[in-house]
């Protein structure tokens, strides 16, 4: 494990969501829509990530879409949306499955909107072809003996990167012949090397796409002595949220 910001961070980050005094919220507002949240799912309105990744993806009409690790569903109610053909959500929690669901009929994308418990690729039927993957990357990189506890933690941590190792591997028979990859990650708390690196291994070129920077009160993440140290002078810490494109070579 190389980063011990990021890992400082997606602790905290579990911490406050499981909080006991942490209010309960079952809709939220992002991009403009409003949307249900069901317990036990990773709320995407607790950093900018999601809402930035979600509006990025070139979501291209007609096209076979898929967005892995779906949470509540807003790159795939939005696929819809957008005249995507087919619009497939995949999270290995059912809460999530059934929360994107709810969305899709929320948003009156039902029909057009596939949701599937799965551990990565491995409900998907072997036959699927798919333009476009897009998976905003639980891309906090945890010590590799770390067990997560509960789908909050799997949603945020990737122990040793192994789940996106896997996923490359995995995404290439699932891909078009023009089919391309696009991952949400962070290259302040995240490991884009290692990420670049299992990309590589499995036959694909990446590009930087999209890239937004956020400046974080190193106060709002208490005494941490780990954030204290990443912090400027005006106690700022400095934090990206970018997007990768990957094809194969």
């Amino acid at each position: 494990m190389d980063n011990k910001l990021g890992y400082e961070l997606g602790n905290w980050v579990v911490s406050q969501i499981q909080s006991p005094d942490r209010p309960t919220q079952t809709t939220f507002s992002l991009l403009g829509l409003e949307w249900d949240l069901l317990p036990g799912v990773f709320p995407p309105y607790t950093d900018p990530g999601p809402g930035l990744f979600a509006s990025w993806v070139p979501y291209q009409k007609g096209s076979r879409f898929l967005e892995m690790g779906c949470g509540a569903g807003i790159a795939a109610v939005i696929a819809a949306q957008r005249g995507c053909e087919r619009a497939l959500a995949l999270d290995i929690n059912p809460a999530a499955v059934e929360n994107t669901r709810r969305n899709a009929a929320r948003h009156k994308v039902a029909g057009q909107v596939t949701a599937l418990t799965s551990d990565l690729f491995d409900a998907l039927d072997p036959t699927e072809v798919l333009d476009v993957v897009f998976w905003n990357t639980p891309f906090i990189e945890a010590p590799e003996d770390r067990s997560c506890a509960g789908q909050i933690e799997r949603a945020v941590f990737d122990p040793g990167y192994g789940m996106v190792r896997r996923f490359f591997r995995d995404v290439v028979p699932r891909l078009s012949a023009e089919g391309r990859v696009y991952l949400g990650t962070s290259e302040a708390m995240g490991n884009p090397e290692k990420m670049l690196r299992a990309a590589t291994d499995a036959g694909f070129e990446a590009r930087r796409y999209r890239s937004e920077s956020v400046e974080l009160p190193a106060a709002d993440f208490g005494d941490s002595p780990v954030v204290k140290a990443h912090a400027d002078e005006r106690g700022i810490v400095d934090m990206d949220f970018t997007m990768y494109e990957f094809l194969r070579r």
